[in-house]
């Protein structure tokens, strides 16, 4: 794919403004060779950014096994069970699309707001491939996952609640799991190559379009889909 090779310059909006605390960060897109681009200046802090696939497939095999726990525990009927997790993960497939699109893109002049954006998102796309920085870390996860299921749960009782979130966690999964592998693994045959060239797209091409990544046909359906 030869939107993919140049690494020099940059149109992207996200990579331009960068990170306004540290002039030091690149203005350019960074090759997944070189070293993790920094996000915090403190070892410490920046340790918590970084996470590889193993761990990610461990935490959400974990994580989806205690809400399967506890939903049989509470000897759920399989009808209360599948609806409300069939409808958690249509809710995150649009929550997905939106937030890449208006919160990981959000247009700000303010240092802080663009501070924020690039420790949550601009980061990756100065160095889009490298496989420590294309998943989301559980430190970031973990707390806002269990904040959606006690708020779940709180809104419609335990059951319907976990069941709920045990679906939008399922979305959320699947989500990371394709972005990962657009980044990482070759997915050369269809229609795998579907995924990876619309996301690609995205990084190399113009980051205004082809925001959804679990179910490309959004962005045809919300008109954000690129074409030439």
């Amino acid at each position: 794919m030869g939107f993919c090779l140049n690494m020099s310059k940059s149109s992207s909006r996200l990579i331009r403004v960068s990170d306004p605390a540290n002039s030091l960060t690149p203005n350019h897109k960074v090759s997944a060779k070189e070293p993790p681009v920094r996000i915090f200046q403190k070892d410490w802090m920046e340790s918590f950014t970084l996470i590889s696939f193993r761990k990610f497939i461990i935490y959400c095999i974990t994580f989806e096994g205690i809400l399967l726990f506890s939903i049989f525990y509470t000897r759920t009927p399989l009808i209360t069970f599948i609806i409300p997790l069939l409808i958690g993960v249509f809710l995150w497939l649009l929550f997905e699309y939106i937030l890449h699109r208006f919160a990981f893109h959000f247009v700000s002049n303010n240092k802080k707001i663009q501070r924020l954006i690039y420790i949550f998102h601009g980061n990756h796309h100065i160095q889009p491939n490298h496989p420590f920085r294309t998943l989301m870390p559980i430190i970031v996860t973990l707390p806002i996952g269990l904040f959606i299921w006690s708020i779940s749960v709180y809104s419609i009782g335990f059951s319907l609640g976990t069941s709920f979130f045990m679906g939008f966690f399922s979305g959320y999964a699947i989500y990371d799991t394709i972005h990962y592998a657009t980044h990482n693994f070759k997915m050369r045959k269809f229609p795998l190559s579907l995924w990876k060239k619309h996301h690609l797209l995205h990084h190399y091409r113009t980051e205004e379009h082809n925001y959804s990544i679990s179910l490309p046909f959004l962005d045809s359906i919300f008109r954000t889909k690129y074409k030439r």
